[in-house]
């Protein structure tokens, strides 16, 4: 049974739209057309979005952005999320520690993974900016790849199947070797890559489970890979791998030193 409600789903659909970078500011007819409906049924939505503050409209540039009521909104949905509110917490400190930007990473239904919260670190030479809410695909680098290695690897074959895309020269697009690397993060219990998905960022990422055993949040530490060496990496590794230990008990997983194994 369909429990889609075509006005709400539109809705949704701006909102989502209006969160990317790209279109975060887009008038009328760039929304109707990247959502896939007329201009008169788009501006209904709109001005219902408008009168909650949901969006807000620049009557000089003739555009359309993401409105202030989602400010607290957000921060009430992070309070409410307690996992999320610790991991956040923990963020500022693997910053210091590491000497690069911390990011928290959320999957979301679509195969496609999304920053919730970042910080970067006042030792960084090279500054590492993430936008919140940018959105990314899930086999992208070694974040993703660090939800989809406690997928099981039925779930690995049938992403695979989808097609693995060459976003640098650095991407993995063998399936062996994919998959190689999906055992090898079970193993490890964190993921490093370098320039995979953007030329010249490297990151390690390790998971936060739930009490379920599957990946929850990933935490990340980014740099630039000329500033990524050995000894930053191990270091990197320690003390996410430590935060997400931590964090993984608390939100009730029963810790299995194998995935946590920093020695």
């Amino acid at each position: 049974m369909n429990y889609r409600v075509p006005s709400v789903s539109l809705a949704m659909k701006i909102l989502k739209l209006l969160s990317r970078y790209n279109h975060k500011s887009s008038s009328l007819k760039e929304i109707a057309e990247l959502t896939g409906v007329n201009k008169t049924t788009c501006l209904r939505v709109l001005r219902t979005l408008q009168q909650e503050d949901f969006v807000k409209y620049d009557d000089e540039k003739k555009k359309y952005s993401l409105g202030p009521y989602l400010i607290p909104l957000g921060n009430r949905a992070k309070e409410l999320n307690d996992v999320v509110s610790a991991a956040i917490l923990q963020l500022s400190s693997v910053s210091v520690e590491t000497g690069c930007t911390s990011v928290l990473i959320e999957r979301l239904r679509d195969d496609r993974l999304i920053f919730i919260a970042s910080e970067e670190s006042p030792k960084q030479e090279v500054k590492i900016s993430v936008s919140i809410g940018q959105q990314f695909p899930l086999a992208g680098a070694g974040i993703g790849r660090c939800f989809l290695a406690y997928d099981g690897e039925q779930e690995w074959q049938k992403f695979i199947e989808t097609g693995l895309v060459q976003y640098t020269r650095e991407s993995i697009v063998d399936k062996q070797r994919f998959v190689a690397n999906l055992m090898q993060i079970q193993s490890l219990g964190y993921a490093v890559s370098h320039g995979e998905m953007s030329e010249g960022i490297s990151a390690v990422a390790v998971p936060i489970f739930n009490q379920s055993g599957q990946v929850e949040l990933v935490m990340a530490c980014m740099a630039v890979t000329s500033e990524f060496h050995r000894n930053v990496e191990q270091r990197a590794v320690s003390v996410l791998m430590e935060k997400a230990k931590r964090l993984s008990e608390w939100n009730g997983y029963q810790y299995r030193g194998e995935r946590f194994d920093t020695t």
